[in-house]
Formats: structure tokens, sequence, C-alpha cells
């Protein structure tokens, strides 16, 4: 009996999954990504660092803010036209906070990896050797958090399909981080001064972009085909809207 409440408490919990469309959002939001990344994020030495970085991520910032809310709206409204009326409607009215929380949480969900990552990365090692390995330990550690929240947020749903993408995210993180490896690292010299960002540095960080964009590219990928998938599933099994009989 407690596995059957827990096996329905799971089902309700991922009922927004159930049609694919989140999954296929986030996937083109992904994609979106990486593509404004490749066209906007390239440094240049005609600006200084702070400047080029302060540029880029507040753009990426504006981009992410904006497709979050085209996003939830666009959902919001295949929802009500295509999902509950064939399967019903497992939630009560929106409010403005909960939007609000929503966008905070999937703003967090990619903010908090790489921020975690830096972190720990200036910790353990000198600031050369991050700096050199990071083509390196920024995919693989991009993969395995993001791997490891969706391995979270499908045992919590019980989502098998989502444990399969945390496994193959991961495994094109580490993939990733492999191919800039085989490429051999850049040297970064042990003077490395403010505001002059030398040769090897950005090399460093051309290829940390590369990678970057690799990831983005390889989970918008896989979260498109599992939406897709879903969606062909759920569309075979709910052909027409349900009508009650009179």
């Amino acid at each position: 009996m407690n596995v059957q409440i827990e096996t329905a408490v799971k089902r309700a919990r991922g009922y927004w999954f159930v049609d694919g469309f989140i999954e296929i959002a986030a996937g083109v939001l992904f994609i979106v990504l990486a593509v404004f990344t490749l066209s906007s994020g390239m440094y240049t030495s005609q600006m200084t660092f702070s400047s080029w970085f302060v540029s880029v991520t507040g753009k990426i910032a504006i981009l992410k803010l904006v497709s979050f809310l085209i996003v939830f709206l666009l959902l919001w409204w295949l929802k009500d036209r295509f999902t509950y009326p064939r399967t019903g409607r497992v939630r009560g009215k929106i409010t403005g906070m909960q939007i609000l929380v929503l966008i905070k949480n999937l703003i967090l969900f990619l903010l908090l990896p790489i921020a975690g990552l830096l972190i720990a990365s200036l910790l353990a090692t000198s600031t050369g050797s991050v700096l050199s390995s990071m083509p390196v330990w920024f995919p693989a550690g991009l993969g395995l958090l993001w791997g490891i929240l969706l391995m979270l947020a499908g045992e919590w749903m019980g989502l098998r399909r989502f444990r399969w993408l945390a496994v193959l995210i991961f495994l094109g993180g580490v993939g990733t981080g492999i191919w800039q490896l085989a490429m051999g690292l850049p040297g970064i010299p042990a003077n490395i001064q403010p505001n002059v960002l030398q040769s090897p540095v950005l090399e460093s960080i051309k290829r940390a972009l590369t990678s970057l964009i690799t990831i983005l590219l390889i989970a918008g990928v896989l979260l498109i085909f599992s939406g897709a998938w879903t969606f062909m599933r759920y569309r075979k099994e709910n052909p027409e809207p349900y009508v009650e009989d009179v």
C-alpha cells in the first residue's frame, strides 16, 4: 500500500512533464544560449577583460530572463489548450509570486553550478592551474552537477527518462573535457597581470567557452529528443480531448 501511495505521489509531482513540452522548451533554450554565446561571447582585444566579462554576462542574464518569461507563457498556453483538456489539471491558480520563484529557480539552476565549480577550483588549486585546466574541468563539472540535479528530480518525480538524461549529459560533459584534454592544455605564466589578457589565458578562456557551448548543445539536443519522444507517446495515448458522457 505504501508503495502504491508513493508511486501516486511521484506521478502527481511529474505531471507537468507528462507531455514533453517542458523538455522541448528547455532544450531550445539551451541551444539559444549556446548560439548566443558563440556569436557574442568571444573576447576581442579592443576592450579590457573586465568590461568584456561584464558585457557578456549581462547580455546572457537579460537573454535568460526574457527567454524564461516567453517559455513560461508559451508552456502555460500549450497546457491550457492541449494537455489539460486531455488529462485534466493538477494545479491551482498560479500567482505572480509563484512565477517569480520559478524564474529564480531556473536562473539558479544555470548559475549556481558555474559559481560553485569556480569557487571550488580556486580553493583547491592556484589561479594558473585553474585557468589552464578550465576547458577540461568546466564542462565535466557542469555535466556532473546538471546530471545530479536531473537524477534527483527523476527520483523525486518517478521519471525514469530523467535518469537517462542525467547519465547522458554527464557523459557529454566528461567527453567534452576529454576532448579538450586531448588537445593539450595551454601553459599559463605565473605572473598574470590584472587587466592584461595574455595569449595563453585568452586561449584557455576561448576553449572554456567552446566547452560551454558544446555541453549546452549536447544537453539541448538530448532534452529536445526526450521531450519529442514523450510528446509523441502522450499524443498517441491521448489523441482527443476528454469529453464527459452526457
